[in-house]
């Protein structure tokens, strides 16, 4: 009786033993995370916000950041916000895993712009992100390269360079994206998914009665799209996605907006006889078509987007074709989270887009960046693998206590 007895309880204090070794600190855990996704996608921030440019003037489409984000923020949006769950797992560094719909947000906005050329834009712009579910580990960053599109001889010579005060001018035919890993080459697969876009209302024809072309930007549709920047790819074979926007169609205000301000009465929309659809029969007039999408879509303009995964390391973006080297900019990464997985983190990923319009057919390339920075704050209690395992060590040790007092 005495060895049947003893048997059971080295069998259930081993059965403990393995359980509560399974609760290990590289187990899975959850932490509650807060932050922001920044994103400049080609010409345009997502959502909208304006920058000052090298020149620091206000109300610009390009941006010349040199680091500093002081300038994108809050007009008339600021960075979307990020807010939920997030996994841990392992240890020194841990991996963290960002689940779908962290970053999730609906905006619209109405600026009117002084420009001569330019009335207003307007956008209604749905983000939710990840588009999938993406991790961010030690080795999981695309490591150190330069990338020239349309230059193979292009290099990253001279670069980082802690002394130089003005960005390096003449960088490949087109631009360059340049990658330098930082500590474990720590990093990953996250997208952006985006959903519509927006309008950029312009002044149609000459003299009277004054007329409004509205041409998109950003996307269409509701259907959410990953953006590239973020996306699985290398020096040789970057992610990429082509967007086709449909060609932009013509109203005449009732009242035409004072400049400096919004448009108020769009008015109706122009036909190809130049009459109006409320007062005459014909099909709507709309601006040039230079391109059809996949889907039939008469496309207006369309653009090649490229771009690599996120990294804690730096990441220079520059284009020296159409913009004059104005798009520059160069941002650094950062891990200073504990080795368990808390605190915070910034990650960086870039690309180049080309955007083929009437005016521009052969494509003008501009720079693109997405920041994301995270804090993970205090764990969220759940029953995870370690406390089914905890549990489940309590529960045989209860059940040996038992079993002891059976076989006395």
């Amino acid at each position: 009786m005495r060895q049947v007895q003893r048997f059971g309880l080295v069998a259930v204090m081993g059965a403990a033993v393995m359980a509560l070794a399974i609760a290990s600190p590289a187990s899975a855990r959850k932490f509650q995370m807060s932050g922001s996704w920044f994103v400049r996608n080609g010409q345009v921030f997502i959502p909208l916000q304006f920058a000052a440019t090298a020149m620091g003037t206000a109300m610009q489409m390009t941006h010349v950041s040199m680091g500093n984000l002081t300038g994108a923020y809050f007009f008339p949006n600021g960075p979307v916000p990020g807010l939920g769950g997030v996994t841990a797992q392992g240890t020194s560094p841990a991996s963290i895993m960002v689940p779908m719909h962290r970053f999730v947000q609906d905006v619209m906005a109405a600026v009117p712009l002084s420009g001569v050329n330019l009335i207003q834009i307007t956008t209604n712009f749905g983000v939710d992100a990840p588009y999938a579910a993406g991790t961010l580990a030690a080795g999981g960053g695309p490591g150190s390269f330069t990338w020239c599109p349309g230059d193979a001889a292009c290099t990253g010579v001279g670069w980082p360079n802690p002394l130089a005060t003005d960005p390096p001018q003449g960088a490949g035919r087109n631009g360059r994206m340049i990658y330098a890993a930082g500590p474990n080459q720590y990093g990953g697969v996250i997208q952006m998914g985006l959903a519509r876009g927006g309008i950029v209302s312009v002044p149609f024809g000459t003299g009277s009665p004054m007329r409004v072309g509205h041409v998109k930007f950003g996307g269409a549709g509701n259907t959410l799209r990953n953006l590239a920047p973020g996306g699985l790819g290398s020096p040789d074979n970057p992610a990429t996605e082509m967007v086709y926007l449909a060609a932009g169609f013509v109203t005449q205000p009732t009242v035409f907006p004072p400049m400096g301000q919004l448009i108020l009465n769009p008015g109706p929309k122009v036909t190809t006889m130049f009459g109006l659809t409320n007062t005459g029969t014909g099909a709507v007039f709309y601006l040039p078509v230079i391109a059809v999408g996949p889907m039939g879509t008469q496309a207006g303009q369309f653009t090649s987007n490229y771009g690599f995964a996120h990294t804690t390391g730096t990441v220079l973006g520059q284009a020296t074709a159409g913009t004059g080297g104005q798009d520059f900019f160069t941002f650094p990464g950062s891990n200073n989270l504990t080795p368990l997985g808390a605190g915070n983190i910034s990650t960086i990923a870039g690309g180049i887009s080309f955007r083929n319009t009437v005016t521009s057919p052969t494509g003008t390339p501009y720079a693109s960046l997405h920041k994301i920075s995270m804090t993970l704050g205090a764990p969220i209690p759940s029953m995870s693998p370690a406390g089914f395992a905890a549990a489940g060590a309590l529960m045989l040790l209860g059940v040996g206590y038992a079993l002891r007092r059976r076989l006395k």
